[in-house]
């Protein structure tokens, strides 16, 4: 089934995606974003268009693309509200958390059938398992496999059915505790299908309907059993405790007991208003957005004027020729300025050991507003890495989301990466923020010069290093190209240098 873009977006404004807010919250179609997420610091919900269309290939051509789109719309909104923004799942842990959400959100939507929807996707019936992950697939999402397979599914379901975008990594029903249940369940389901793969086979096509009544006979069988050996061991005087068999199993065990008006208000506690900033925090937020969007904004009006020859001048461009447009050059952006290519990208990498966390909720929001002006302004790009015992670079939007926790080291990669961070044929600005020790993790450097040489991997030209005076140790006079800003007051000097590097590329 095809779908186009504009196709997708129409069907997405139909969406009366606040009724099941609970209040008014903008949704947007985004070409390029590889996940759907929620944007807490803009209250928006990114759908990924990417994802829709991949789905909507694998459709059937006869399908109802209005009934299949909203499906999969909301398939995607459901885990921009459910999947916990810090989550960053594996291939299987996806595929049961696709479950976990339509699950809970089963009869929550009007007019959404996930069921049919998955039906559809593998026209019909469960696809062949031939291999562990597949038998996993098939298991979790079309409920097939023995009672002890399908019974742990539940357990696990049901767990963690309160789960949502705010749930954290760490304790009982936490991040970490799911994703260590769900590769406990691998584990099993691999094993199962070693030893008997029929068990995950879609069964000549009818799929979950034979596999439950296997499942009936055999949680029957069961429970004859149970019943023998609790007579045996009360004749013998003893009690013997047993599992409680469930009176549904499979796939229609699965409905998790919530009413609606619960539903709804998980889902509007998971989509909670922006984060809470005091009243000069918010102040110095916004004058930031509203310095930063001016001087990109005078930027493109002083260099979208001029002459006819000054303005369409330098680069040929065919298809003006092709709508008999009389501008047939086109110049070049920016000749004016020191920045001859009129576009800056900027590059943070930003400290978030676990002392920097009461620097979180702001350094969030001015990530935020940075990525609002990036998607406004095609003459800015941004790429933004947390660093701790280890470095990540954010892969998407949604990545970048500071969280606050471990030690602190440069690793001995910190050269190609920030290397690898500059794009060509622009002005590229560094910004690397430390808040404490940078190098108290570098058990690999075992001298103080050591120390020294892999902290200036940081001395670069369009490079601003604010730090911490614990750092003082690994600056010395090599330092020459960058300029090092020392301070703890490091939101507010991280917000100048920002506007700093937005002059220099574009004042």
């Amino acid at each position: 089934m095809e779908l186009s873009y504009a196709r997708c977006e129409q069907i997405l404004n139909t969406l009366p995606i606040g009724y099941y807010t609970g209040r008014r919250i903008s949704i947007s179609l985004d070409a390029e974003e590889k996940t759907s997420f929620y944007s807490p610091l803009e209250d928006t919900i990114i759908v990924s268009y990417p994802i829709i269309a991949h789905r909507a290939n694998a459709m059937p051509g006869n399908a109802d693309t209005e009934e299949a789109v909203r499906s999969m719309l909301y398939h995607e909104v459901s885990h921009a509200i459910l999947t916990p923004s810090q989550m960053h799942p594996s291939n299987i842990i996806n595929i049961f958390e696709d479950e976990r959400i339509e699950t809970i959100l089963r009869n929550y939507y009007h007019n959404v059938d996930f069921r049919k929807q998955l039906y559809d996707l593998h026209h019909g019936f469960p696809p062949e398992a031939d291999n562990a992950e597949k038998a996993f697939y098939n298991a979790v999402r079309f409920g097939l496999g023995k009672y002890k397979v399908q019974s742990e599914v539940t357990r696990i379901l049901k767990k963690f059915s309160k789960m949502n975008r705010n749930t954290d990594k760490h304790g009982v029903g936490g991040i970490f505790d799911y994703q260590s249940e769900i590769e406990k369940l691998y584990e099993l389901i691999a094993k199962e299908f070693d030893q008997d793969p029929d068990q995950f086979q879609p069964q000549g096509g009818k799929g979950e309907q034979n596999q439950m009544d296997k499942l009936r006979q055999e949680t029957a069988a069961n429970n004859n059993s149970n019943s023998q050996k609790q007579n045996n061991s009360s004749e013998n005087g003893e009690e013997e405790e047993t599992e409680e068999m469930p009176d549904k199993i499979g796939d229609t065990d699965r409905d998790i007991e919530m009413s609606i008006e619960d539903m709804k208000r998980m889902v509007g506690e998971s989509l909670g208003q922006k984060p809470n900033l005091s009243a000069e925090q918010q102040e110095r937020l916004d004058e930031f957005q509203k310095t930063a969007e001016m001087i990109i904004s005078n930027f493109n009006k002083k260099n979208s004027g001029g002459s006819g020859i000054n303005a369409y001048s330098g680069v040929f461009n065919p298809r003006a020729v092709v709508r008999q447009d009389y501008r047939f050059f086109e110049r070049s952006m920016s000749t004016q300025g020191n920045n001859k290519f009129g576009t800056c990208h900027l590059n943070l990498i930003i400290d978030c050991s676990g002392s920097f966390a009461s620097n979180v909720t702001l350094t969030n929001a001015i990530i935020a507003v940075l990525t609002e002006i990036e998607r406004k302004n095609r003459n800015f790009s941004m790429d933004v890495a947390f660093i701790n015992h280890e470095l990540h670079v954010c892969k998407s939007v949604r990545d970048r989301r500071l969280q606050a926790w471990g030690g602190n080291m440069v690793p001995a990669n910190m050269k190609e990466v920030l290397m690898s961070l500059q794009k060509p044929k622009t002005c590229n600005y560094n910004i690397i923020l430390f808040d404490g020790d940078a190098m108290c993790n570098n058990h690999d450097c075992h001298s103080m010069n050591a120390y020294r040489q892999r902290f200036g991997v940081f001395d670069m030209k369009q490079t601003t290093l604010i730090t911490d005076p614990e750092n003082d140790q690994y600056i010395n006079d090599s330092f020459t190209s960058t300029k090092v800003v020392v301070t703890k007051k490091y939101t507010e000097e991280l917000v100048r240098h920002i506007t700093r590097a937005l002059t220099i590329a574009f004042g």
